[in-house]
């Protein structure tokens, strides 16, 4: 029986998937050694997809990943920028790795706009597919998995990543507003 953190298609795997699956599984982080160096990139970045124009992206993203693959001691990889997402009933694509196989190096593609009003993807959420697609690169090339199945530990790594480079704005608690009622004082004429 699987356990409570693997998915339903792990008892279809085979010995050997299983046994990518849990150490996937048990890594649950990627630790960034200088995440605050890559902000101005993440900036721009936003700021790109903001614009809307697709070889802006393209180069901003090129810029990112060419730093985070530094840190990290990744190898180098190609990442090409669509326009509107590719659908059909099962929904839209997002992003897609393709492992590296007949001698052509893996490949990576993440669309920017929407299929169904062709509209710019919010920042967040184009970030959070890059940096998914990202880890199954990650998966194959620094942790030497055989496969990189989407398991918890795949999850988490990719939202570690989100967290370390677009953290959330912290709120402001909010404070309580008292509004109390002025009297009204009459004038006094005294005699």
């Amino acid at each position: 029986m699987a356990g409570p953190n693997r998915f339903a298609y792990y008892q279809r795997l085979s010995a050997k998937d299983k046994a990518t699956y849990r150490k996937s599984d048990a890594i649950t982080q990627i630790v960034l050694p200088d995440a605050l160096a890559l902000a101005g990139l993440v900036g721009e970045l936003e700021q790109a997809l903001a614009v809307g124009k697709r070889a802006g992206v393209a180069s901003a993203v090129q810029r990112l990943t060419h730093a985070l693959f530094q840190q990290l001691g990744a190898p180098p990889l190609k990442i090409h920028v669509r326009l509107v997402r590719p659908s059909d009933e099962g929904g839209e694509l997002h992003g897609l790795y393709t492992y590296a196989a007949n001698g052509k190096p893996p490949k990576l593609e993440v669309w920017m706009k929407t299929a169904a009003n062709a509209r710019i993807v919010r920042f967040r959420t184009f970030l959070r597919t890059l940096l998914h697609e990202i880890c199954h690169h990650l998966d194959v090339t620094i942790f030497e998995l055989e496969d990189s199945f989407h398991t918890e530990g795949f999850f988490r790594r990719e939202s570690s990543l989100v967290r370390q480079l677009a953290p959330k704005p912290k709120t402001k608690p909010k404070v309580a507003t008292v509004t109390i009622a002025r009297p009204v004082l009459k004038q006094l004429t005294l005699f």
